[in-house]
């Protein structure tokens, strides 16, 4: 990295690989069509590769990665091991393939040496910025900025030029959403400084007004082709990339051992110890985190009998409760205290059917307050899922009971 350190600034790639490998090696499998059917902190639990549906064969392209990862292999050597695989199972080249999406056959491009290099360039970049933001977050007391560094060359975007030399505390939240890399291809790194290397290098903490002048805070609406969702991006990052990989890995892997736990668990036992989780400090963060739009995964909760009854039980006896669901009710005010209720209402809400298939609510009055959750189960059957959850008034509340089924508007 320029600067004290007197390196280059594509200097983040041979770091030490132990942080690395302990955010890729531990993530599942996650087939897609489009890169588009797994967004953002997703990534930092599931292992996916667009148009490789065979898990056995994403299993083999993951743990060819992992060696490499592990080996500090270059592109062209990790290549040469795993095109011949590729050719000989028939994933390469163009080929018909069906949307499950919309169930028409498209034609689409498997394997290609351009896809390659970005399938080892994605994994290898994302990896290697998740463990060092381990490191950075372990020696933050002693080197508490960080300073955002782009190769300077023809090829670096204009908006990571912008942002090169900011110097932030690593606890500043432009590194929720601009900690690189921040899009396909892109080469930006950071450096971790101690105040004494801003003294050395003549360097100051970025002001608010230099930052703002940066464009960070601009955004754009941009809507996922497979969800017909509109999410806002930040201007200067690509989509899917608008989020901190570190933080998103750190809480996906705690959250990944608690599901594991919570699944292989007798469900008495299953049910007390992921009610007693939402009292930790790790649910409080992941609210927290979740609240102010940042990437944080999902929360697992083994939902009661009763709920899994009501839902025809599904395959994974776990409710989830994403990021994005906590982000949308961040709006309406509801306190970590509140969201510690699902579980409750769930045991002692009344439940009702929806007229959408595969949905329930429940509905339950704690004091002077009425709260509505509605469960979805996915269109395969396989997992449950919290699809919202808010306060409701009590007029609201009796006509919904009256009614018998859940609000039409969700």
């Amino acid at each position: 990295l320029p600067g004290a350190l007197g390196m280059t600034a594509a200097t983040l790639t041979p770091l030490p690989p132990k942080e690395a490998i302990r955010f890729f090696e531990p993530k599942g499998l996650k087939p897609g069509f489009a890169w588009q059917d797994v967004w953002q902190a997703e990534h930092a639990a599931a292992f996916t590769v667009a148009k490789m549906t065979q898990i056995d064969l994403l299993a083999d392209v993951k743990a060819s990665l992992d060696k490499a990862l592990a080996d500090g292999a270059s592109f062209e050597a990790w290549k040469k091991s795993v095109q011949p695989m590729l050719e000989a199972r028939g994933w390469w080249g163009r080929a018909m393939m069906t949307d499950p999406l919309d169930g028409e056959l498209k034609s689409v491009q498997l394997g290609s040496p351009r896809r390659l290099r970005i399938i080892y360039d994605t994994n290898m970049r994302m990896s290697r910025a998740a463990g060092a933001w381990d490191r950075i977050q372990e020696r933050k007391k002693t080197r508490p900025y960080l300073r955002y560094v782009a190769v300077l060359d023809e090829q670096t975007r204009d908006d990571h030029r912008r942002w090169h030399g900011v110097i932030l505390s690593v606890d500043h939240r432009f590194w929720r959403s601009h900690y690189p890399p921040n899009g396909w291809k892109c080469r930006c790194a950071v450096e971790q400084l101690a105040p004494r290397d801003l003294e050395r290098e003549g360097w100051r903490v970025t002001t608010p007004e230099e930052l703002d002048k940066t464009g960070w805070k601009e955004a754009r609406d941009w809507t996922n082709a497979r969800t017909g969702e509109t999410v806002s991006v930040p201007v200067g990052i690509d989509p899917g990339f608008g989020y901190n990989v570190g933080t998103a890995s750190r809480l996906a892997e705690g959250q990944r051992l608690l599901a594991e736990k919570l699944a292989a668990a007798p469900p008495d036992i299953a049910r007390r110890a992921g009610t007693a989780m939402l009292q930790s400090p790790a649910f409080e963060r992941f609210i927290a985190v979740s609240s102010r739009g940042d990437a944080a995964g999902w929360w697992p909760l083994p939902p009661p009998a009763s709920a899994l009854t009501a839902l025809e039980a599904a395959d994974d006896a776990i409710l989830y409760l994403s990021d994005e669901t906590v982000a949308e009710k961040s709006k309406h005010d509801l306190s970590v205290d509140e969201w510690r209720l699902l579980p409750e209402i769930l045991s002692e809400g009344v439940a009702l059917p929806s007229k959408i298939a595969k949905r329930y609510a429940y509905l339950h009055r704690i004091g002077d307050r009425y709260y509505e959750l509605i469960v979805n189960r996915t269109a395969d059957g396989g997992k449950l899922f919290v699809k919202t959850f808010h306060r409701i008034g009590a007029a609201d509340y009796r006509n919904i009971q009256k009614r018998g089924w859940a609000s039409a508007h969700l």
